[in-house]
């Protein structure tokens, strides 16, 4: 009986540390995944990372994170530009595949900046104006009042080992703002992050705060904190686009 009662631990036990870590806070959909199609097939990504959908002074552009273009990019992509390299590019939502939206250009588009430039990392999202939007997924409005330290705080996505599934959901704290980055504290993460590069991070209400980009070491606690990339920079070049 001791046996029966042992084996049963084992197997509840195992079932729960399989479970996946997530926030019992839910949105309405409002995660995407990119594809992208290049000129050279073999290089295709049909399934990559993650993007968002942004509502901003009455245009709806597609955001998604800047140094993807570092993890894809062929030997001719050394700048912030798609060239002739990438032919197309479009979001979807992974638990609905037939619901996309297609970008039209990149508007962010620099070829004066190099990949490699510290830029990349400050400001690391590319914005896209729209072809066409199929899509049922809910554009995001910015966040205008400033974070306190201790807030939830949201990402919402996909980490790079799902491929079907609804937007997961995981949480965090507000610790503080370096620069162009938010530090967050761990409360109900994944695993591994990887994947996640673009996902929106929004708030309580569901506004948008900043997108999934890397980590940061905190100068004070020399601690590393994972930390999106803040919007400001993104919000500021919309609004001189506007003014074009």
């Amino acid at each position: 009986m001791k046996f029966c009662w042992l084996i049963l631990l084992l197997v509840a036990t195992t079932e729960c540390s399989g479970q996946e870590r997530v926030s019992p806070k839910t949105f309405p959909a409002i995660a995407l995944t990119n594809r992208i199609d290049f000129t050279d097939p073999q290089f295709n990504q049909p399934r990559f990372s993650c993007g968002f959908l942004l509502r901003h002074n009455g245009d709806t552009v597609a955001v998604t994170a800047k140094h993807l273009l570092k993890v894809i990019r062929t030997k001719e992509m050394q700048t912030v530009s798609l060239g002739s390299s990438i032919k197309a590019w479009s979001l979807f939502s992974l638990d609905r595949k037939s619901s996309s939206v297609v970008t039209e250009a990149l508007l962010n588009e620099n070829k004066a900046e190099l990949l490699e430039d510290k830029a990349t990392y400050d400001e690391d999202w590319l914005v896209f104006s729209l072809r066409s939007n199929n899509s049922d997924v809910k554009p995001l409005v910015a966040r205008t009042t400033p974070l306190i330290p201790g807030e939830k705080l949201y990402v919402v996505g996909w980490t790079r080992h799902m491929e079907a599934g609804p937007q997961r959901v995981y949480e965090f704290k507000y610790y503080k703002t370096i620069d162009h980055r938010l530090l967050l504290k761990d409360v109900l993460v994944p695993e591994q992050f990887g994947g996640l590069s673009g996902a929106p991070l929004v708030d309580e209400q569901g506004l948008v705060v900043g997108l999934v980009s890397n980590g940061t070491v905190d100068p004070a606690t020399k601690k590393k904190y994972f930390s999106p990339c803040a919007l400001a920079g993104l919000l500021t070049f919309l609004d001189q686009q506007q003014k074009k």
